[in-house]
């Protein structure tokens, strides 16, 4: 994990390519980055069922979660790192 300071970029340190600005790198830093969004992105609810043993409003809570569940594993990562 790249720690950045408060001062990371200020005149032009570590934008330069191959790390002539400082450390981390901004490449780095985005790397990590894109390492910690792998990391949150929930995967996708196969099967939600509450079943009968449950009320209505239960069950529609549940459908409710699973749907945003859903919507958020194909969109929380769109920063992806190159191999």
């Amino acid at each position: 994990m790249a720690a950045i300071s408060k001062r990371f970029g200020s005149g032009g340190a570590n934008l330069p390519p191959g790390g002539s600005g400082g450390k981390p790198t901004l490449a780095d830093a985005l790397r990590d980055v894109a390492d910690d969004l792998a990391a949150l992105k929930p995967t996708t609810v196969a099967a939600a069922n509450a079943g009968a043993a449950y009320g209505a409003a239960e069950q529609a809570l549940l459908n409710e979660l699973k749907a945003k569940v859903n919507a958020l594993a194909a969109a929380v990562l769109k920063t992806t790192k190159a191999p």
